[in-house]
C-alpha cells in the first residue's frame, strides 16, 4: 500500500497534496510503468479522506497523462512521452521560426519596431489617439448590454450572419443618409473596426507589387498593412488643401494605380479637411482612371467647427468608392465595431472573405450598440463629445499662438484631435527633438512614423484626445520652450 502523509491544515487542497506526491513517486521512479494505484475506496480508508477526493485526483492524473484507466478497473501507470524542458537559454534557438514566415511578415515586422512607444507615465502624453476614458459612456452602454442579455441572450452567443447583426447594419445605413450617402443595409458589412475593414479590402483586390497611393504624411498604421500584402505604396503629397491631386494624376498614368487612400476629413496625421470641390475632383479622378477610392471616415461624426462637408461617398454615382467608418475614435476604441460601405457586389465580396477567416462577426456587442443607437445615446454622446472637444481645441489654439514661434508651421482642424508640426531642420535631427521633449516631459508622436522615407523637415503630431485642458497649456507651453531654445 502506498503511504502519503496528508498535512489537513495545509492551504493545498487534499487531492492537490495526493496528485503532487504521486507524481513525484512517478517522476523518482518508486512507481513505474504498469504499477497499479491502490482503489479509491481503500486508498481513501488508508490516508482517512473522502472517496471523492481520491477521485478527483486519480481523474487528474489521468488528465494530465500519468495514468490508464479501465471502466471497473484499477489505474495503472502509464508509459509518458519525453518530457519537455525549456531553460530561457534555449528557447529562442529551439526552432527558427525567421525562415517560416512571409516575406510580407518581415517588412511588417521591421515597420512595426520602428513605430514603438517609449511608456513615460510622468509626461504630459500627446500621442494617445483615442476618447477619453474619462468621457466613454460606460453605465449607458451597460444598460444596454444587460437589456440585450435579458432579451436576446440566447440568440446572440449563437454564430451570426457574417455580414454583421442585421439591425445595427440597418441603423448605419440609415445614419449615412444623414450625411447624404444613399445606402441600403444590403450594401453595409460590418467589421472589427476600420482597420479590420482595411484588411478585409486588401485581401479582396491587393496582390505583392500592386500599387496604391496613400497621402505622405499618412496613417501610420496602414504602412505595415500593405507591406504584409507587399504592396508598392506611390507617395502622394498632402498639402494645405488635401491631396496633391495634379501628382496624383500623373501617378494614375504612369503607374497603373490599384486604388486611391484618402482621409478627407480630419487626415491622420495632420488633421486637415478637404474642400467639397477637392472632393469632386478626386473622385473625378479616379473615375476618370478606373481607379478604387478608399474613403476612410474614421472621425466623419467629431466636426465641431465650421460647416460639414459631405463625404465623397455622397457624390458616388458610378459605385467606385468603398466607404470605411468606425466607432473607435467617438466611443469605445476596445470596442471594434466598424463598417464597410460599399455597392452590394463588392460587400458580398467582402462578406465571403470575413467568412473564411472569421465564420461570423461579435453578434453580442452589435446588437448592444444597436440598441445604443435606438435610445439616442449615441446622438447625445456625440453632441457632448463635440462640447467637451470644442473647448479643448480652442484652448490649443490659443496655447498655439501664445507658446509656439512664428518659424514653425503647424496646422489648425475644424475637427478631430490631431495637429501637425513642420520644423525646418537646421542641422536638427528628429531622435534628438523627441529626445528634448521627453526631457521636459511631453511625449508627442515622431513625424518619420507617417512617412514611408525620411522627410527634409523635423515633423511631429500631437493629439489631443487624452489629456485635459492644463494639460494642453502646459504641454504645448514646454514644445514652446523647447522650439525657441534649439
Amino acid at each position: 500500500m502506498i503511504l502519503i502523509p496528508l498535512d489537513k491544515n495545509s492551504s493545498i487542497p487534499l487531492f492537490q497534496q495526493i496528485i503532487d506526491q504521486l507524481i513525484l513517486m512517478i517522476e523518482k521512479g518508486n512507481l513505474r510503468e504498469g504499477d497499479k494505484l491502490p482503489s479509491t475506496r481503500a486508498f481513501s480508508e488508508k490516508l482517512g479522506v473522502n472517496r471523492t477526493t481520491i477521485c478527483r485526483a486519480y481523474d487528474e492524473l489521468w488528465a494530465l497523462g500519468y495514468t490508464e484507466s479501465k471502466q471497473g478497473g484499477y489505474s495503472t501507470i502509464r508509459k509518458r512521452d519525453r518530457k519537455v524542458v525549456v531553460t530561457p537559454k534555449l528557447n529562442a534557438d529551439l526552432f527558427d521560426w525567421n525562415s517560416h514566415v512571409s516575406a510580407g511578415y518581415l517588412q511588417l515586422e521591421n515597420r512595426m519596431n520602428q513605430l514603438k512607444m517609449n511608456e513615460n507615465l510622468n509626461s504630459i502624453d500627446f500621442r494617445r489617439l483615442a476618447p477619453d476614458k474619462d468621457c466613454m459612456p460606460v453605465e449607458l452602454f451597460r444598460k444596454c448590454a444587460n437589456q440585450i442579455m435579458l432579451d436576446q441572450g440566447s440568440t446572440v452567443f449563437q454564430y451570426g450572419d457574417p455580414a454583421g447583426y442585421l439591425p445595427l447594419r440597418d441603423s448605419i445605413a440609415k445614419q449615412m443618409q444623414f450625411h447624404s450617402v444613399s445606402v441600403q443595409t444590403e450594401e453595409v458589412l460590418l467589421t472589427n473596426g476600420a482597420q479590420n475593414a482595411l484588411d478585409l479590402v486588401f485581401r479582396m483586390f491587393l496582390n505583392p507589387k500592386d500599387k496604391i497611393a496613400i497621402g505622405m504624411p499618412g496613417y501610420a498604421a496602414l504602412i505595415p498593412l500593405l507591406k504584409l500584402y507587399q504592396a508598392d505604396i506611390i507617395p502622394i503629397t498632402i498639402k494645405e488643401d488635401g491631396l496633391d491631386l495634379e501628382e496624383l494624376e500623373k501617378a494614375m498614368i504612369s503607374e497603373n494605380l490599384k486604388a486611391v487612400y484618402t482621409m478627407p476629413n480630419f487626415q491622420n496625421p495632420t488633421g486637415i479637411s478637404t474642400s467639397q470641390t477637392h472632393r469632386e475632383k478626386l473622385l473625378h479622378l479616379c473615375e476618370r482612371h478606373s481607379v478604387p477610392l478608399l474613403e476612410d471616415g474614421f472621425e466623419e461624426e467629431m466636426k465641431y467647427f465650421g460647416k460639414n462637408i459631405l463625404p465623397i461617398k455622397s457624390m458616388d454615382s458610378k459605385g467606385i468608392v468603398i466607404y470605411i467608418g468606425t466607432f473607435s475614435k467617438i466611443l469605445f476604441p476596445g470596442l471594434r465595431v466598424g463598417w464597410i460601405a460599399a455597392e452590394k457586389k463588392v460587400i458580398e465580396k467582402l462578406t465571403r472573405i470575413k467568412k473564411a477567416g472569421e465564420l461570423s462577426g461579435d453578434q453580442l456587442n452589435q446588437a448592444i450598440l444597436n440598441l445604443f443607437y435606438e435610445k439616442g445615446y449615441f446622438d447625445q454622446h456625440v453632441k457632448k463629445m463635440h462640447r467637451l472637444y470644442r473647448k479643448r481645441m480652442q484652448i490649443t489654439y490659443k496655447a498655439l499662438s501664445r507658446f509656439i514661434p512664428a518659424y514653425v508651421k503647424y496646422t489648425k482642424p475644424q475637427g478631430g484631435y490631431t495637429i501637425w508640426f513642420e520644423v525646418p531642420a537646421e542641422g536638427k535631427s528628429e531622435e534628438d527633438f523627441m529626445e528634448l521633449l521627453a526631457n521636459k516631459g511631453v511625449l508627442v508622436s515622431p513625424g518619420s512614423h507617417f512617412f514611408t522615407k525620411a522627410s527634409e523637415s523635423v515633423n511631429f503630431r500631437i493629439s489631443i484626445s487624452c489629456v485635459n485642458e492644463e494639460e494642453i497649456w502646459t504641454g504645448i507651453e514646454r514644445i514652446g520652450l523647447i522650439l525657441k531654445n534649439e
